[in-house]
């Protein structure tokens, strides 16, 4: 069951920062390409606070990206997952801020390959696994032996690879595996996790329009 959990407090800062009657429409920033876990939380959180049509989502290659589009004001928030490893980048720095702490579980992840693809277990000691490196524990607690592994910047860019040819399994979500066609050879579980929502800091906002 998908699930998103925003307290009252948290909610009512959200939604001071994405008025349902603005003139234009606020961007929200997080990891992309399309069939991330990050932009499947925007979603559930934008719907959780009222009306989404008046946010759009702006996904990125990198949270790094995210981060100075956000310092540049060419997006006004971004959503950041606590198993993002830099996290604390956001926390430091001078201009940036949190404004919401909530609870959402991301789709379920496992092991995908491409529908044609003949996985069977024994390739794990063989074959390459594309994944982001946050998830990278969860084959630890599934498998007793090590696993080749080749990093990328997120679950979604994982099972593109897969998609092309590149690689034949990628640790992913479900999210991913629709987007590229793909299909679930292990599953494992959801990850519930934390997220935070920065903006820039509001001091520094109203001394740009003074």
């Amino acid at each position: 069951m998908e699930t998103v959990r925003i307290p009252d407090s948290e909610k009512q800062a959200l939604m001071a920062l994405i008025p349902a009657d603005a003139t234009q429409r606020v961007a929200i920033g997080t990891l992309g390409p399309k069939g991330t876990s990050s932009e499947h939380i925007a979603r559930l959180m934008l719907h959780s606070v009222g009306d989404p049509e008046s946010c759009r989502i702006v996904l990125k290659d990198t949270f790094e990206q995210c981060m100075d589009a956000l310092v540049d004001a060419q997006i006004e928030l971004a959503l950041v997952p606590h198993a993002y490893s830099h996290i604390n980048a956001f926390y430091m720095h001078p201009e940036l801020e949190p404004i919401s702490v909530f609870y959402g579980s991301t789709p379920e992840y496992g092991l995908a390959a491409r529908a044609d693809f003949p996985f069977h277990e024994e390739l794990l000691s063989t074959e390459t696994v594309a994944t982001h490196p946050a998830p990278i524990p969860m084959l630890q607690h599934h498998f007793d032996h090590p696993v080749k592994l080749a990093t990328v910047s997120s679950t979604s860019q994982a099972a593109d690879h897969v998609a092309s040819g590149r690689y034949n399994i990628a640790l992913t979500n479900e999210q991913a595996v629709e987007e590229y066609n793909l299909k679930f050879v292990y599953r494992f579980s959801r990850i519930p996790m934390t997220w935070t929502v920065f903006s820039r800091r509001k001091d520094l906002n109203d001394r740009g329009s003074a």
